[in-house]
């Protein structure tokens, strides 16, 4: 016979489950930011077999223990064959209970509006599915958060999962320390020492840089866990969907944010910049939160991380952060240059047409060499329009005599010496032909 866990995965018609106490634990999740604990859910009416075929739907989650997180109602791959064994269906939620849970859609039922009702696969299924929507990242994060404090009081979300509740830009937080799905280690790891094969070339996973991860990129997949900063004077066991890190929280550092306690932003941004793997990753968060606007100087940031560990490896980085940069690849490109004793180049340097206006902006550019370096993001999927609109930027720069050189993470990864190389051989040459003009 076939188990409920691959009869759940098999690609058949959708199925709401309904149980009679689904709807009372619904809103009450739904008055907890979209978490609900177990005694909380058994109390409601629902049994664990009934959890247990929630969670294996894909309708809950189940990221720490002892606790529940409300995804999705509807739209559920099973088999009628596998509800065979099920509990008769009682009565499901109602309509505004659906649609009223974090990250729903709200939408007016058919007909009077009242209890959504059916079998699997009925019309219940279809008015639920329509009802209700998935959860955004940062909703679902929330929940998950909500979750993993349940029975710790004095603890605080920090490090990443502080940083995405508080706004912090995905990209530079995928590099901090999360690799986004089908990208290989070497490439996440940013130091990869030689090529991919052809075939891994041409895939579309490694046109993603892990500093251009888009605004979901696993930095809030539920396969990442939850992190929480507990009193050091606490036990330092290590929870399923947690991870814990202790040390003593100065009352200044904690703040709450839509009744979640966190680390405070000049606190997280310091826990970031210290903990982080490298220069690079730290000046791009830095970066980052810059350009967002989530922090509008360094200077609290800094006087947060001041005599921690890993202070004194990170002193030199402060000065390097640049608000202009707008991804992490830029700021990657212009640490090379920087590092390589190039002229420092102007980063979101406008070109004025011979009216004066300006026409575009440059990434990267030293102005007096008219030469220009562009960060190339991952070009798998660009509309057609996009491509048209790059073509004809690229042909306006050449008849203004700008020379633009076009890098991507991987170039920058495995070739530095020859980015370098690239862009001081157009430099001299550049320079060479205005002596000879002059």
């Amino acid at each position: 016979m076939t188990s409920l866990s691959s009869a759940l995965t098999s690609p058949t018609r959708p199925v709401t489950f309904s149980y009679p106490g689904l709807g009372p634990a619904l809103r009450l999740a739904r008055s907890q930011g979209g978490m609900i604990t177990f005694r909380q859910a058994i109390e409601a009416g629902l049994t664990r077999g009934q959890l247990r075929r929630l969670v294996l739907s894909g309708q809950w989650d189940h990221p720490v223990r002892g606790a529940f997180v409300v995804l999705a109602v509807s739209a559920v791959p099973v088999p009628r064959r596998a509800l065979a064994s099920a509990p008769r269906p009682g009565p499901v939620a109602s309509a505004a209970d659906l649609a009223t849970l974090p990250g729903s859609n709200p939408r007016p039922a058919a007909g009077s509006g009242s209890d959504l009702a059916g079998l699997a696969g009925g019309e219940g299924a279809a008015a639920a599915a329509e009802l209700l929507g998935l959860p955004s990242t940062v909703q679902a994060l929330s929940a998950r958060v909500r979750a993993a404090l349940v029975g710790r009081p004095q603890a605080v979300a920090c490090s990443v999962t502080a940083a995405r509740l508080l706004g912090f830009p995905a990209a530079g937080l995928t590099a901090a320390g999360t690799v986004p799905s089908g990208v290989s280690a070497s490439v996440a790891g940013f130091f990869g020492t030689a090529p991919c094969d052809a075939a891994e070339f041409g895939s579309p996973a490694l046109g993603m840089s892990p500093f251009e991860a888009g605004p979901g990129a696993n930095v809030d997949d539920a396969r990442q866990p939850v992190h929480l900063m507990l009193p050091a004077r606490l036990t330092r066991a290590q929870p399923r969907g947690v991870r814990l890190h202790f040390t003593d929280l100065p009352p200044a550092d904690r703040i709450v944010h839509s009744g979640i306690p966190l680390t405070s932003t000049a606190r997280t941004l310091a826990d970031l910049v210290l903990t982080a793997p490298n220069r690079e990753v730290a000046v791009a968060i830095m970066d980052g939160a810059l350009h967002s606007g989530v922090v509008t100087d360094l200077r609290a940031a800094r006087l947060s991380a001041a005599g921690r560990r890993g202070y004194r490896r990170a002193l030199p980085w402060w000065s390097l952060a640049d608000r202009r940069a707008q991804s992490p690849l830029e700021t990657r490109l212009r640490l090379l240059f920087a590092d390589a004793g190039l002229a420092p180049p102007r980063p979101q340097w406008p070109v004025s047409d011979a009216a004066g206006q300006v026409v575009t902006q440059l990434d990267l550019a030293w102005p007096a060499q008219r030469v220009a370096v562009e960060a190339e993001g991952a070009m798998v999927g660009r509309a057609a329009g996009v491509v048209h609109g790059q073509r004809q930027r690229a042909n306006l720069l050449a008849a203004m005599n700008w020379t633009v050189l076009r890098f991507g993470d991987l170039e920058v990864a495995w070739y530095p010496q020859r980015v370098v190389e690239t862009v001081a051989q157009c430099l001299a040459r550049a320079t060479q032909v205005g002596l000879r003009a002059s």
